[in-house]
């Protein structure tokens, strides 16, 4: 009787500790879709009707988890990839060095003294870009983010596009919605000790109102010593971006301005940019617009100018549908024009 007892004792004990360690852990596996047919002329470009991918935001699949080490820390993870839904290609399209965890793929630790990690992040920059503006991360429809990431005639944002490789990063607690933050990515090439990616982030959030300060300063794009692969005689970049938000529920605003300093051997270049958006509830769904213009100085002189409207309209909590065009003119090429309509899905 009482060995009998004993066992029924363990049975529960093991029992009760596997509840109590699947109550301090967690694996979630998370996605989104995103499909759009439409009319699209590049600039310099023929035009043509296609199936796109990802007309408002990349489709991704993503796995993350957590354990509770006791005491408010836990140990954290993430690991998300692209992948085209026309082709069940991995990564985004365009973008020929995205691997199969290219979203994300970090590990770390968080708790009441802040969070830090490393692996493959995204940079702080790119998280001012995407919020600051009513488009989000779209890379079709959103005229910041193609200007900050798809730059033409000497424009734009080095140091890959999302995200970067060989990455320790840190964000503080959040003091009454203050938020410090900092990133470094090594080269990891020896000879090269000097060749690093760096920044830092000041971001307040509180009702309404939100901004954000961000640095960030470069002196190589994907692997160390090749800046002057990707723009002749370039050695650093810095870049400063202001941006803003203000939601008053029947409108919310749009702000950003980014400073861009190109340290090229033949001559620096000075790229001002400035962004303005929009998105007003109408019925159900959305009206967003936003328009962005960046001016070259110093050793070049050239314009961009792109805007973009769209409609999104919602058919349940994961599920929308959304129509949007967009223009793009810049210096020395023909206009581009963008129309589609799409829709996405999250699980």
């Amino acid at each position: 009787m009482k060995l009998k007892f004993g066992v029924a004792a363990l049975v529960v004990g093991a029992a009760l500790f596997a509840e109590a360690a699947h109550a301090q852990s967690s694996v979630q596996l998370y996605g989104l879709l995103d499909a759009f047919v439409g009319y699209k002329k590049p600039m310099n470009g023929q035009s043509s009707v296609i199936a796109g991918n990802g007309g408002m935001t990349a489709p991704y699949f993503g796995l993350r988890g957590t354990e509770d080490l006791g005491g408010g820390t836990k140990v954290v993870f993430d690991l998300e990839g692209y992948f085209n839904i026309q082709t069940g290609a991995m990564g985004r399209t365009g973008f020929p060095h995205d691997g199969l965890f290219s979203r994300n793929a970090y590990v770390g630790v968080t708790g009441r003294y802040g969070t830090a990690t490393a692996g493959l992040i995204p940079p702080l920059l790119w998280f001012s870009t995407i919020t600051f503006n009513p488009f989000f991360n779209s890379f079709v429809f959103s005229p910041i983010v193609l200007q900050s990431y798809v730059g033409v005639n000497g424009q734009g944002v080095f140091g890959n596009a999302g995200e970067w490789w060989n990455s320790v990063y840190y964000a503080s607690p959040s003091y009454n919605g203050l938020v410090g933050r900092a990133m470094y990515s090594f080269g990891n090439e020896p000879g090269h000790l000097g060749q690093n990616k760096w920044s830092g982030q000041a971001s307040y959030n509180n009702g309404g109102f939100a901004t954000s300060v961000v640095y960030q300063q470069i002196k190589y794009s994907l692997n160390a010593g090749d800046l002057g692969t990707v723009l002749p005689g370039l050695t650093t970049q810095s870049v400063v971006n202001l941006g803003v938000s203000y939601d008053m529920n029947f409108l919310k605003l749009y702000g950003q301005y980014q400073h861009i300093r190109d340290a090229i051997s033949t001559g620096d270049v000075g790229i001002d940019t400035g962004q303005i958006g929009f998105a007003v509830p109408v019925g159900v769904g959305r009206i967003l617009g936003s328009d962005a213009y960046s001016k070259s100085s110093g050793h070049s002189s050239v314009y961009r100018n792109t805007w973009a409207l769209s409609y999104d309209y919602p058919l349940s909590k994961r599920t929308d549908v959304y129509a949007a065009v967009l223009s793009d003119r810049a210096s020395r090429m023909s206009t581009g024009t963008t129309i589609g309509g799409g829709l996405r899905t999250q699980f």
